[in-house]
């Protein structure tokens, strides 16, 4: 598997498409990163689970539907993407 190096942080190519879908907007819910990215739910979930150990990114409770869970980048990810960008 091909991986992308990030300082001391590697990531994989799926993981990577979802920073890259991530960094269209400010949060998405775990099922809208499945549904437009054509994975199940579980898969979105490891991925994203993945990326937050890495500090990639971070999941907040929605509160308008609290079983509702939002994802989006942290700075670490945002530059992430903005170096892959450029390579």
């Amino acid at each position: 598997m091909t991986t992308v190096h990030r300082d001391s942080t590697s990531i994989t190519p799926r993981q990577l498409e979802v920073l890259t879908f991530l960094f269209s907007r400010d949060h998405w819910s775990v099922g809208e990163v499945a549904t437009s990215l054509k994975i199940s739910s579980a898969a979105a979930t490891k991925a994203v689970g993945r990326l937050e150990r890495k500090g990639l990114v971070m999941r907040s409770i929605d509160m308008m539907d609290r079983r509702c869970v939002n994802v989006s980048l942290t700075h670490a990810g945002t530059e992430t993407i903005r170096q892959n960008q450029r390579n």
